[in-house]
């Protein structure tokens, strides 16, 4: 069964720059071995790594993401990432340009899938500017069930954010399990792609190795 998290076992603190080579690993490790879309379209490392390393310095970028580090053996036992969208794109710190052609075509489909997502927020959240994004929640298959994810989730502080003018959080959640969280933590459901963008180039259809079936879309918001 699960344990409460245990503040003497792990430091968890801000996740910084320095942090990057160790989130980068870590993610292409495990994250990508235990996420059903990247499963499901066989994702390799040299396919995301860019991707990812995107996703990690976009991140950095804002001082809202967290990681949780074992304090006996100093191992990333996991991390949040979440980065900061504007409405007036312009805002957006985008740390290089992600070059479509070194994409690899399994890798190009499921940024599309994610792009098509993301973009709707601002149509279906038409009164918010700015919008806090999660983008990567992970715990090291060996430090699971130990109250970390509920203690990442619960480490960020809703009456600050609000002050910073954000309207709420989005999730483009790549998981059946990820999605039955969000719900149980009040997030609302959106939107979610549609099947027909599930298909390889030579029309075969996209399998998932769980119940996933799609990328949904999920807001929570802060009521003013």
């Amino acid at each position: 069964s699960k344990m409460p998290f245990d503040h003497t076992k792990y430091l968890v603190r801000a996740a910084v720059r320095e942090d990057a080579p160790a989130l980068l690993e870590c993610a292409l490790s495990g994250f990508l071995k235990a996420c059903p879309h990247a499963q499901a379209l066989t994702l390799q490392r040299s396919d995301a790594q860019e991707f990812l390393r995107w996703i990690i310095e976009r991140s950095l970028n804002a001082p809202y993401s967290v990681t949780v580090y074992d304090k006996s053996t100093g191992k990333l036992a996991g991390f949040r990432l979440y980065s900061v969208s504007h409405r007036d794109v312009s805002k957006d710190f985008e740390p290089f340009e992600l070059d479509c052609p070194s994409l690899s075509d399994n890798m190009q489909i499921l940024g599309n899938i994610l792009d098509n997502q993301k973009s709707k927020i601002w149509t279906l959240c038409p009164n918010a500017e700015k919008i806090l994004r999660q983008e990567i929640t992970f715990v090291d298959p060996q430090f699971q069930r130990q109250g970390i994810a509920s203690h990442l989730i619960n480490m960020l502080n809703i009456d600050q954010l609000k002050i910073d003018g954000f309207a709420g959080i989005q999730s483009e959640a790549t998981s059946y399990a990820n999605q039955k969280m969000l719900t149980k933590q009040g997030y609302i459901k959106l939107s979610e792609a549609a099947q027909s963008e599930y298909f390889w180039p030579d029309g075969s259809p996209i399998t998932f190795p769980d119940e996933t079936k799609t990328v949904q879309l999920f807001f929570l918001t802060f009521d003013r």
